[in-house]
């Protein structure tokens, strides 16, 4: 519900704010949808009506300064639309790819000239001696820029090379359920201690003179969520850290931000595994080891608490991932 005890000078300055964190996430998706009007107003937790010039006289100033936000809003989709607005991921892998191609289109034409040449010396061993010093100098050429091209992202490998240089970081307390080599869950007291230590690493990593993206992973057990810290998508433009664990229920999650407050510039991401019942049973029966499988009832359980992730109730969602497992 909008917060109607706030000055309209304080409003402006929250939508501002969602507005500048919503752009960073469009230029990373290209899709206007992330820096909408209703998104933006919903997470400044401000009524879209003032953004439309209602509920304030025709000359308060207030009124001119909503709908001129709203005017820059519009503008910036229009431009993210026409490919203006992108991130330096994109400027980069467009550069990248630039280069490539005029890396090739100098190196094609000298590698023809230089099997003519070839070509010519095998047919004439006396034109040969003759092009000796052009052939020298085609193959530094040659050589010159078939080392660039070895050392410039192939294009469809670019962002792929980019992201080789950002490092995955997975903290989850499953890590440190291991007792004497054995994996041990259900002791009360050996979870708090689990995931006391998983949330120790977890400060120890954000509190690195580092930029860095939380993503806070939402799933039943057996729901992909492993298999996405490994394989999945993060953007580049921050260092990733994910926090690999069920946090079912919103008071779970609420937790989990508690213990990183004191990182209030930190972006955060939830990716919530939508995967169908009967994929986690069976992924639990074939692919997990005796030690760590769950009776269906303790699976039934934890689905019972399940409780979806929702943007606009849980305000420190900067970004919503679904990833769907249907069978």
């Amino acid at each position: 519900m909008t917060n109607e005890k706030r000055t309209h000078k304080q409003r402006l300055a929250k939508l501002r704010e969602v507005f500048g964190r919503r752009q960073e996430i469009a230029r990373q998706s290209g899709k206007k949808h992330d820096v909408s009007i209703a998104k933006i107003c919903a997470e400044a937790d401000v009524d879209k009506v003032y953004l439309h010039g209602y509920r304030l006289k025709e000359d308060a100033p207030e009124r001119a300064e909503y709908i001129a936000f709203k005017e820059e809003v519009l503008e910036f989709q229009k431009n993210l639309g026409a490919g203006f607005e992108k991130s330096e991921d994109k400027i980069e892998i467009e550069e990248l790819n630039r280069r490539y191609k005029a890396l090739l289109s100098d190196c094609e034409p000298l590698q023809r000239e230089l099997a003519y040449f070839k070509a010519q010396s095998s047919n004439d061993l006396g034109e040969m001696d003759q092009n000796r010093d052009k052939r020298t100098q085609l193959l530094a050429k040659v050589a010159e820029l078939e080392y660039a091209l070895a050392n410039t992202p192939k294009q469809g490998n670019v962002a792929g090379a980019i992201a080789a240089r950002i490092q995955k970081h997975a903290v989850s307390p499953d890590n440190f359920r291991a007792v004497g080599g054995r994996y041990k869950f259900g002791s009360k007291a050996h979870e708090i201690e689990a995931w006391g230590k998983a949330y120790k690493e977890l400060d120890e990593l954000l509190s690195r003179n580092l930029k860095m993206r939380l993503y806070i992973l939402v799933g039943l057990p057996c729901s992909g969520k492993s298999t996405w810290v490994e394989k999945g998508t993060v953007a580049t433009d921050r260092h990733p850290v994910i926090f690999d664990a069920t946090n079912l229920t919103s008071w779970d999650r609420y937790q989990l931000i508690l213990s990183v407050s004191r990182f209030p510039d930190l972006p955060k991401v939830c990716v919530y595994f939508d995967t169908d019942m009967e994929i986690i049973r069976e992924r639990n029966r074939t692919l997990r080891t005796s030690g760590k499988q769950m009776t269906d009832d303790d699976l039934t359980l934890l689905h019972s608490k399940l409780e979806k992730p929702d943007p606009y109730e849980e305000a420190w969602i900067d970004e919503l991932i679904v990833v769907r497992y249907r069978g």
